[in-house]
């Protein structure tokens, strides 16, 4: 994936993002509010030797001092300190337990202990501070003996006496929760990235290119309009969509095929993906012209195209193969007369064998006498082989990929099953394009007085301006 990819995923997923990061919120502030809160006091003391008479042994004192600084630290949190202060205090805990919630600090080159007591109350956590610097004196001048003159060879005073601390250090709801909201945040974004990346659905051409080389005769937009009234050839004929069907008309015309007649086989990889649809727009499309077109319902499981065009669907194509009827009684005209129909008929239980059967052949080659062009609308690949048996009887297929719908490894299989027949794929549709995925439409007037009227203004304006024109819009 491209860069700008990324960033179409996060903006396509961003409500979802900000989703998990309020989620990730609320759980860091429902997190630090259960958590009960804890103060910190702080009391200092001071390591110092007996005054000497030189100033070298006012170095040496000092220099000792600093030495016996990391041993006082250790010495705080041990029982042989904290053990008194239990008792002094009548705390309910062991000296193991005291020791967790205090703790001595030394900065560097420094004779001054800073020893931290962390409680539940305020008040008792003062009083941890200010017994273990006490105690703390008492158990050095103990162990470190006195000079010959009685006194201490080391002494602690305390400097800095500890008091009720205001405000609880922990929990730092601020924090928690905003952690929780970066959290929720970075999670969204690696859940949408994954989900775009493990999304095989083909959404638009670059999705396409990932899955084939095979050419793209023409897109689609995506139109709702298009459940209720699918036949866009008839129902908007000079917008976008009718002349993309259009567009793959003129490109289907150009490919080059052997014979006086073109049979082209309309199919998918899945249902829903518009195949029916894109037959019938094709159909009409291609019926504009003089050309004489037969459109032939060849799905027999679910044939649709009697009851998208609104004509009789009794009798067609089945009734045909099994010799009750000729093509000639079946086919019925549609429209002004330029486009032939021949619907399915009843649904045969043997759909593989009708098609594949000799009489299929006699009347594909009967047929093509008559007609300049002959498309049928067949099943999808994937769940039945009838369209790969129809395709080695015509001169190619049309491959409908219906975006949102199939995934690159399905359409890569019914683009191998007809490989595996030897049957030549004339293109595929990319039909369902959404707007965003493609593109701005560029139109040239949707009706034909707008169109008019675009040539109106611009012809004014050329005469206005000696010669100069003003661009209407993109042709």
């Amino acid at each position: 994936m491209e860069p700008a990819e990324y960033l179409a995923a996060l903006r396509k997923h961003w409500l979802f993002i900000a989703v998990l990061g309020v989620l990730g919120f609320a759980a860091g502030y429902a997190y630090s509010t259960s958590l009960p809160s804890s103060f910190r006091a702080t009391s200092s003391v001071y390591v110092t030797v007996p005054e000497s008479s030189s100033v070298g042994e006012l170095v040496q004192g000092s220099t000792y001092a600093q030495n016996r600084i990391e041993n006082y630290a250790q010495l705080a949190t041990k029982p042989f300190v904290l053990d008194p202060v239990i008792d002094d205090l009548g705390l309910d805990t062991t000296a193991r337990a005291l020791a967790k919630s205090v703790g001595v600090s030394a900065p560097l080159n420094s004779t001054i202990l800073e020893i931290s007591a962390v409680s539940g109350e305020p008040e008792r956590a003062a009083d941890i501070a200010n017994a273990v610097a006490q105690q703390l004196a008492t158990a050095v001048e103990e162990l470190e003996g006195d000079t010959a003159d009685g006194e201490p060879n080391v002494q602690i005073t305390m400097v800095g006496e500890a008091t009720p601390p205001n405000f609880a250090f922990a929990p730092n709801t601020k924090l928690n929760a905003a952690t929780g909201l970066v959290l929720g945040g970075v999670i969204g974004v690696v859940l949408a990235l994954a989900r775009t990346l493990l999304d095989t659905r083909i959404r638009s051409m670059k999705d396409l290119r990932r899955a084939t080389d095979t050419p793209v005769l023409s897109s689609v937009r995506y139109d709702r309009k298009g459940r209720k009234s699918p036949l866009v050839m008839r129902r908007d004929p000079f917008g976008d969509q009718a002349e993309a069907f259009r567009r793959l008309r003129t490109n289907l015309r150009f490919l080059t095929i052997a014979g006086p007649s073109r049979s082209i086989v309309v199919t998918s990889s899945l249902p829903t993906e518009g195949k029916s649809t894109t037959a019938i727009n094709l159909a009409i499309a291609m019926a504009e012209g003089n050309a004489r077109i037969l459109l032939i319902d060849a799905d027999l499981r679910r044939p649709s195209v009697h009851r998208y065009l609104g004509i009789e669907g009794a009798v067609g194509l089945t009734t045909v193969l099994i010799g009750e009827a000729s093509a000639e009684d079946v086919i019925q005209p549609w429209g002004d007369g330029s486009l032939d129909v021949l619907p399915a008929g009843q649904i045969p239980p043997n759909p593989s064998e009708l098609l594949d059967s000799p009489a299929m052949g006699r009347l594909l080659q009967r047929l093509s006498l008559r007609y300049d062009v002959i498309l049928l609308d067949s099943a999808p690949l994937l769940p039945v082989t009838d369209a790969a048996v129809l395709s080695r009887l015509t001169d190619g297929a049309l491959v409908v990929v219906g975006c949102r719908t199939v995934h690159r490894n399905q359409l890569s299989d019914a683009l191998a099953s007809l490989e595996a027949v030897d049957a030549r794929v004339l293109g595929l549709l990319l039909n369902q394009v959404s707007a965003k995925a493609s593109g701005s439409i560029l139109t040239y007037g949707s009706t034909p007085q707008s169109t008019a009227r675009a040539w109106s203004l611009t012809h004014r304006a050329g005469r206005r301006g000696a010669g100069r024109q003003e661009p209407v819009g993109p042709t």
